[in-house]
């Protein structure tokens, strides 16, 4: 197998990892704050994703042999690079466990309904750890085979919801206040565009003929206009009222979709492209926690970090699902911009210093 991923799949990461706190997460904070015009915000979101992109693709050119972690640490003093990278940890290992409870929530929620929540979230970590172990070339090449299977579940839910469209569920258009524009572009900045920084602690040397810039601005405009499809499609059939009631109306709205006269059940073929993204997602998660651990403290055997962490997330999601905690406030207001002031400033942070290193 060859050492090097190539700039599609790496591409192909990036297309599930911005994709996939949509559901249950930033489209429900979207319909809160924008209602029907919760359509704009993914093309809003291009303005500073490019920024985004421009400090990522900054921080991997940086000594391309290394990783994040080991950039952290190789510019800062090493206990305070161990803090940068501690706060990364913290920040994605939230993420990260939000993500896994919401995935959770939904299988048991419309699929497994008699199956105990510890049952669901052992078999989905099982998979998560079995690729891990694998390494990122396969974790790459599950994404590439991934990706063509998404986007043709994608372009079938397309044509198969465009008769249930009704443009009078969108207007009035352009109604929200400028403050509610700029909580709902943060709350995309936080939950899908943030996450491109995961992708620098892969080693630029790791990717064969590596395009970093073009390949995330690439990859950014598909993510993010399927996700403009999605979150269209779902307001237009629906009504954003009756979004508001749902937890999870882009899989309930899949019930509408008609193909060549199909319509039992096939959305639960289609819904497994946002399966798809949350598992992606988590496992790349835990990729760089685990890579961060490994180069902060020096440790060898990435197999028992792998199981540490999985169990940690799992022990994390079944404590925080005992509790029925109302999260909307938090996830509108508090979350969003947390995650997006502290990201964002640590990658200026680190572009500064390597500004400054190079003299």
């Amino acid at each position: 197998m060859k050492s090097k991923i190539s700039n599609f799949e790496f591409a192909n990461l990036n297309f599930f990892i911005t994709r996939a706190l949509l559901i249950g997460i930033t489209f429900n904070a979207l319909i809160n704050v924008m209602k029907q015009d919760s359509w704009i915000i993914p093309l809003l979101s291009i303005i500073p994703a490019i920024i985004l992109i421009i400090l990522t693709d900054y921080i991997m050119n940086y000594k391309p042999k290394l990783d994040l972690s080991e950039k952290i640490i190789k510019l800062f003093k090493k206990k305070f690079g161990i803090f940068i990278i501690i706060l990364f940890i913290i920040l994605f290992g939230f993420i990260c466990v939000l993500n896994f409870l919401n995935l959770n929530n939904f299988v048991q929620s419309q699929f497994l309904t008699r199956t105990p929540f510890l049952a669901i979230s052992i078999a989905f970590m099982i998979v998560t750890y079995y690729i891990l172990t694998k390494g990122i070339n396969v974790i790459s090449r599950c994404c590439t085979v991934l990706f063509y299977i998404s986007i043709i579940l994608l372009i079938f839910s397309f044509i198969g919801l465009i008769p249930q469209i009704k443009i009078s569920n969108i207007k009035p258009i352009f109604i929200s206040s400028p403050l509610n524009y700029v909580k709902g572009l943060n709350s995309f900045y936080a939950f899908n565009t943030i996450p491109i920084l995961l992708l620098t602690i892969i080693p630029k040397e790791k990717i064969e003929n590596p395009k970093i810039k073009k390949t995330l601005f690439l990859s950014y405009l598909v993510s993010t206009f399927s996700v403009f499809i999605i979150i269209f499609q779902t307001i237009s059939v629906f009504s954003y009222e009756l979004c508001n009631l749902y937890e999870y109306p882009q899989f309930l709205v899949l019930k509408h979709v008609s193909i060549v006269g199909l319509t039992s059940r096939i959305e639960s073929i289609l819904i497994m492209q946002v399966i798809f993204d949350i598992l992606i997602l988590n496992i790349f998660i835990i990729y760089f926690i685990s890579r961060s651990i490994r180069s902060a403290f020096n440790i060898k055997n990435k197999n028992i970090i792998y199981f540490i962490i999985c169990g940690l997330i799992i022990f994390l999601t079944i404590y925080i699902s005992k509790y029925n905690i109302n999260l909307d406030n938090l996830m509108i207001n508090v979350i969003p911009i947390s995650i997006s002031i502290v990201c964002t400033l640590l990658a200026l942070l680190i572009c500064i210093k390597i500004k400054m290193s190079k003299g």
